[in-house]
């Protein structure tokens, strides 16, 4: 063998084993799991480590979703939100969100397809996606926390406004952020159909009328319209209860709303000798009522209270209802009897 095809052997030589060493290596990586599947550092770690610190500081907590825009602000007299009035904002919803934002750690990373963020809610606000954008701050200019916050069957994801990756968090669920109104306390007249002694309406159409609870449960027509055959067994229930099934949809100033004459109104009487006036109203095409209380002359000390909270909670706004709640504070009696 010349030394020129010796040279010429061990070069080959040597490109065959870089050759075969390339193809050990790509296929040793083919058995590697995708990229988003492998270990992430940040998981275990807190979303926001010096947020807990901090809570004692959050004085604003603004959200923006693709449907609305709220904000929520610390007073003098606690937390209210501006959009609605200053209505009052539950003091534990506050602390269930702060508490949250303060526990939540990364526990698996998704997607970073922007395609996909809607299914698990961290679609753009701005453009209409189903995420929502959490600030929160001092009230004075800093910010200390801003997050796309999702929420989906149970389970919370956060990303940053600036940045593709989505990520599932745990140790806490985010509450969720898409409606205002579910950071008010709008259980203003707590009541139950069994404390109903009776029910007085004047309904927007037809005459007035009177309903009557039964020692064994339901309602009745008082006189005169006591003798006059149902419509259904169950209509005079229907209309006693409209109180018990009070869920309002948004909040505003009573002044705004009950300009001039109600529409109707509906006052429930209790066995506790509270009486709980309802009056409907229309306004930009939606029905809302307002509400305030009163103790009989005979009234115990506790009736007298529960009159008085309600009117600390209630006296002061208007409350809007969906269509169908809206009408059972003004049922007519031709719904009822026949």
């Amino acid at each position: 063998m010349t030394i020129a095809s010796a040279a010429l052997r061990r070069r080959t030589l040597i490109i065959l084993a870089a050759v075969a060493g390339i193809s050990a290596l790509l296929g040793a990586a083919s058995f590697l799991p995708p990229a988003e599947d492998l270990p992430r550092a940040e998981v275990g770690l807190r979303v926001l480590p010096a947020f807990e610190s901090k809570t004692s500081l959050i004085s604003l907590i603004m959200v923006t979703t693709g449907e609305e825009s709220y904000h929520l602000v610390k007073n003098a007299d606690g937390w209210v939100m501006p959009e609605k009035g200053n209505y009052p904002v539950e003091a534990a919803r506050i602390q269930e969100l702060t508490q949250a934002l303060s526990t939540i750690t990364y526990a698996r990373p998704m997607t970073r397809d922007e395609k996909k963020f809607d299914r698990i809610g961290l679609g753009d606000p701005a453009a209409g996606g189903t995420g929502a954008l959490i600030e929160a701050g001092d009230g004075s200019g800093v910010n200390l926390v801003k997050l796309l916050a999702g929420y989906r069957d149970g389970r919370s994801y956060v990303r940053e406004p600036d940045d593709l990756q989505a990520w599932a968090v745990a140790s806490s669920v985010l509450p969720p952020l898409q409606r205002a109104v579910r950071w008010l306390d709008l259980n203003v007249a707590p009541l139950k159909v069994e404390d109903i002694e009776g029910v007085d309406v004047r309904p927007a159409q037809g005459p007035s009328y009177r309903l009557i609870a039964h020692t064994d449960g339901g309602f009745s027509l008082a006189s005169p319209h006591n003798n006059r055959p149902l419509v259904a067994a169950l209509a005079p229930s229907v209309a006693a209860e409209a109180l018990t099934r009070f869920s309002p949809t948004d909040v505003r100033p009573a002044m705004e709303i009950a300009i001039g004459a109600p529409v109707a109104e509906h006052i429930t009487r209790t066995k506790s000798g509270v009486f709980i006036v309802a009056r409907s109203w229309k306004k930009h095409d939606r029905g809302w009522i307002t509400i305030s209380a009163a103790a009989g002359e005979t009234a115990s000390p506790e009736a007298v209270e529960q009159a008085a909270a309600i009117n600390a909670k209630a006296a002061a706004w208007a409350f809007a209802l969906t269509e169908l709640d809206w009408g059972g504070f003004s049922t007519p009696l031709a719904a009822i009897a026949e």
